[in-house]
């Protein structure tokens, strides 16, 4: 799976690359208050693909710490609960329990048929 990712994102970048280098003309931008005269699309392409590049991996390590503090909770929970279980079982009395619907008794007698003869 991992190979097919990798391999998407590189069809994505020549993609990008493709695209940049057939629009360099000038262009000015305005942002939020920022601008700049004259600054090559192509420019602005790239910076956009690397800001989303950077995004994305901010927000994969984000998922990565929240998922390995999860799975830490868990294991921690898995562990005081294996620890009770020790603690109950070692407090029960050393007599085994025999299993459900098993019996160490004889089974009862079969019931006999008064003859008719």
């Amino acid at each position: 799976m991992s190979q097919v990712i990798v391999l998407m994102a590189l069809v994505f970048s020549v993609l990008i690359a493709i695209f940049a280098v057939q629009n360099t003309q000038a262009v000015d931008v305005r942002f939020l208050g920022w601008g700049a005269e004259g600054v090559a699309a192509s420019v602005l392409v790239l910076i956009s693909a690397v800001a989303g590049a950077v995004a994305m991996l901010l927000l994969g390590v984000a998922r990565e710490i929240g998922l390995r503090w999860h799975h830490r909770s868990t294991s921690n929970q898995l562990r005081a609960a294996q620890k009770r279980v020790a603690e109950l079982e070692a407090a029960q009395p050393s007599e085994k329990l025999p299993a459900p619907g098993k019996t160490d008794a004889a089974p009862p007698p079969a019931p006999t048929r008064p003859s008719s003869a």
